[in-house]
């Protein structure tokens, strides 16, 4: 047989044999890219913790568990403006008004047949059994009648009791969390602490290869490339407090790149790249990663677009992922997959749960990859696609809202997992 005529049988039985495996249901993609995502995570190091002052820790992610120091609510309230009475008391006759309770006030004694003025979130008297909304009264200056019948009263009408939202020692916020505004709300009523253990902020290095690139503001020529990917990081990544980030651009050349990604090793938690990470003769980021020491997961993981990215661990645990370096590629590969990997190194425990909408879709194009399509989100709630040339085409995802998440060999019309960007 001819030898090349028996190489290009030998290629194309590879090819085959490669995708038969993406297509086998034994060896799915979704299965492969979890199982390499799993991989990956576990290996990553989380960044080391830090103690702040209290008001410096919003946004942050708290390494810590907050315990409620006291009851909540720490007496008992009343719900409702209204009158605290004893049960027992309610005879039809007018109550004289004994003081009144305001939010915040010290806590009254209720005297015998007597009734208290009482405001929403004021305390409730000891001994009274409930609060008559004042709605339900005829006031005067000194005496309220109750205007129902005591049938209609139960004890603990309209009292919100003590510890009947958390009781003291009570996990309120857990450790990984995001100190988002609720969370912070919940943080500086349920801890009595100054300041709080959280994890320091994740060190991000940025390297965008390509001799074609050129940057904001420079002279470009019709055969160049305006660098888009970096900004993009840079934008996605400046809307998390919990991350700091550093860029430099590196030319088409293997020492560079070596020395880039060695350089950024020293110091940061995380290191994104785009570009170079596919099998051109300029695609030097896998062989330079392996040769600072990272140990390369995966590489080439069976998606679209993006197929080329690759993801390795560095030697002190930190986060490596070689983004491919068309703009649609890299949006979509760090949202979908750098995103999630970048909490694990930030000490967040909840993984990212993306809303399932519906997709309004004729076309009936199906793909044996993973499949990321652009969409937006139209007022009620539902998703259309946005009509794309392909992975580099920066203006269909201008358009865009986020991405669904189309399985393997299935048409895109459904309920799918949407990513915002």
């Amino acid at each position: 047989m001819n030898p090349n005529a028996a190489k290009k049988k030998r290629l194309s039985s590879s090819v085959l044999a490669q995708k038969s495996m993406l297509i086998n249901p034994l060896t799915a993609p979704q299965d492969i890219i979890a199982a390499k995502m799993a991989d990956l995570q576990s290996r990553l190091k989380v960044v080391s913790t830090e103690s702040v002052a209290m008001g410096e820790s919003i946004g942050r992610v708290l390494a810590q568990h907050i315990h409620a120091f006291r009851d909540n609510p720490a007496i008992d309230v009343s719900a409702m403006d209204g009158y605290a009475i004893r049960l027992d008391d309610h005879d039809g006759r007018a109550f004289p008004v004994c003081g009144t309770a305001t939010a915040g006030s010290a806590q009254n004694h209720l005297a015998d047949r007597s009734a208290v003025r009482v405001f929403t979130g004021g305390p409730v008297p000891t001994q009274a059994q409930c609060v008559v909304r004042r709605e339900d009264c005829n006031e005067s200056e000194t005496y309220v009648s109750i205007c129902v019948p005591k049938e209609s009263l139960v004890p603990g009408q309209n009292i919100r009791r003590r510890g009947e939202n958390a009781r003291a020692g009570d996990t309120m916020i857990a450790a990984g969390s995001l100190l988002t505004p609720c969370r912070f709300a919940g943080a500086v009523t349920f801890s009595d602490q100054s300041s709080q253990t959280i994890f320091r902020k994740v060190r991000i290095g940025i390297i965008n290869t390509g001799d074609e690139l050129i940057e904001f503001g420079q002279p470009i020529e019709p055969w160049q490339i305006r660098d888009s990917n970096g900004p993009f990081l840079e934008s996605i990544l400046a809307r998390l407090p919990w991350v700091e980030a550093t860029r430099t651009k590196v030319v088409d050349d293997q020492d560079a790149t070596r020395q880039a990604i060695r350089h950024y090793l020293e110091s940061c938690d995380v290191l994104l790249m785009t570009g170079g990470v596919s099998m051109g003769d300029t695609d030097y980021v896998p062989d330079a990663i392996k040769s600072a020491g990272c140990q390369v997961v995966f590489h080439r993981i069976p998606i679209r677009p993006g197929r080329p990215m690759l993801g390795a661990v560095g030697p002190r645990g930190q986060l490596v992922l070689g983004l491919p370096g068309n703009p649609l590629s890299v949006a979509v590969t760090f949202r979908r997959f750098g995103w999630e990997l970048l909490r694990s190194v930030a000490g967040l425990t909840q993984p990212e749960h993306p809303p399932a909408l519906h997709l309004d879709c004729d076309d009936t194009k199906t793909l044996d990859l993973i499949w990321f399509r652009l969409v937006c989100l139209k007022p009620d709630g539902r998703l259309s696609l946005v009509p794309s040339q392909g992975s580099g085409d920066i203006a269909s995802l201008i358009q865009s809202d986020g991405f669904v998440e189309i399985p393997v060999n299935a048409q895109s019309a459904g309920c799918r997992p949407f990513y915002a960007w």
